[in-house]
């Protein structure tokens, strides 16, 4: 596809398809709808989860144009996204005041600009998904109409056209899945309820779908190594997370992997994980310690590429971070171990197979919707308490199906034993 670069802050994946037909377009206060501009900065997780509300629009409405502003993360997320036609580089910056306010001013300038090239009687809207003062100044600056959630449209700044057209709030459902809430935003255009409740993320990337399955192998697929003998079980540990009270305790996922390498035929431990986890995966290497049957990737494949690195795994083992949603837009089994966070904040595996491991109660969880660096309370227990015999039985029931066949377990098929 050729690209063109509308200024510094902007990178255009494609020339702009100039026939939108005006037939079955969203409509948004009577008014139809020609583009869908995203603003999604959070975090990786949170963008994979908005892929689901893209690929539903774009199911929905064929013909509009689907545009996303988003970080330099982001852009490498979305680019190349069948469903999505543009990128709008937002380069966040911190520290001194002026520079924040000059990415703002640049992105939204970039915006109008795109804008004023759109074919004549085009309607843009733009849909605000992070719920940042920053996000909202950007939108507010774009000139275009919004629909956000209500709490966003209350910052005091961005509500001045509240009772406008130019403002539509959207309640975040807090009973949903994040995927779920994300894609409410579509309902205002005429996405019904159902449609949106279905929502998967999808991280199907377009020179993927002109090569076809045989000819999408990346070079992160490539690099799992393939000397074993037998059937291969690539089993993914991803121990880190940005948040510290997220993450089970290393010596237990070391643990969990030598108990998975003798009890799993063929089973091969991947250890996954960013370029600031790459200390952390090294040692949990190191105490497994068996070099032929542990591979470390942490921050070794490119943030492109792991959508398919994933769907080369037969099961996940995480926190409650980024690569559950990976595995979920792949459909990879998953196994999600939940700390100081819980799986009714909306972020529960999405994969058709998967098992949440959690504590007991405790009166002090969930700490925050984050979960905090330390803990609060200073025991832990929220992940202390979680032991290795318990991820390995919710592993190990993922895994047997692997050996019988899914969906039917046969009568006499093998089946894997904790003991």
């Amino acid at each position: 596809m050729e690209k063109t670069h509308l200024s510094s802050s902007v990178e255009l994946k494609s020339e702009l398809n100039t026939d939108v037909a005006r037939t079955a377009l969203p409509r948004l206060n009577g008014r139809p709808v020609s583009d869908l501009v995203w603003l999604q900065t959070s975090f990786i997780g949170d963008m994979i989860l908005t892929t689901a509300a893209m690929a539903a629009a774009r199911d929905a409405w064929p013909d509009v144009r689907q545009s996303v502003i988003t970080t330099a993360t982001g852009v490498a997320i979305f680019h190349d996204l069948h469903f999505i036609d543009r990128t709008f580089l937002f380069a966040k910056r911190k520290g001194a005041f002026w520079g924040p306010i000059r990415v703002i001013r640049a992105t939204s300038g970039a915006v109008r600009a795109w804008r004023r090239r759109l074919p004549a009687g085009s309607n843009p809207v733009v849909l605000q998904v992070h719920k940042s003062v920053r996000s909202s100044i950007v939108s507010r600056m774009t000139g275009l109409p919004v629909v956000t959630y209500r709490e966003a449209s209350q910052i005091p700044f961005f509500g001045m056209n509240f009772k406008s057209l130019m403002l539509t709030p959207v309640d975040r459902v807090m009973p949903f899945h994040e995927s779920a809430r994300i894609a409410m935003l579509l309902e205002p255009l005429g996405l019904c309820r159902e449609k949106i409740l279905a929502a998967r993320p999808q991280l199907t990337r377009s020179v993927e779908m002109a090569a076809g399955p045989e000819g999408a192998i990346s070079q992160a697929s490539q690099a799992l190594p393939l000397e074993l003998p037998g059937p291969l079980r690539r089993i993914a540990i991803a121990p880190g997370s940005v948040w510290g009270t997220k993450r089970w305790i290393p010596e237990r996922f070391a643990r969990l992997g030598l108990e998975l390498l003798a009890k799993v035929p063929g089973a091969r431990i991947v250890l996954m994980g960013s370029p600031d986890e790459v200390e952390l995966c090294a040692a949990i290497a190191r105490k497994i310690s068996n070099p032929s049957r542990v591979e470390n990737l942490c921050g070794k494949i490119l943030l492109k590429d792991l959508p398919q690195a994933f769907a080369g795994f037969e099961l996940v083992i995480t926190n409650d971070s980024s690569p559950v949603h990976f595995a979920g837009a792949v459909n990879v089994a998953t196994v999600v171990i939940f700390g100081a966070t819980i799986p009714q904040f909306g972020f529960a595996p999405l994969a058709q197979h998967s098992r949440v491991v959690q504590s007991g109660p405790l009166a002090c969880r969930p700490c925050s919707d984050h979960g905090p660096q330390v803990c609060p309370k200073e025991h832990f227990r929220c992940m202390k308490d979680i032991s290795v015999d318990q991820v390995l039985a919710a592993c190990i029931d993922l895994l047997n199906p692997l050996f019988q066949g899914y969906p039917e377990r046969s009568e006499g098929s093998r089946r894997l034993k904790l003991r």
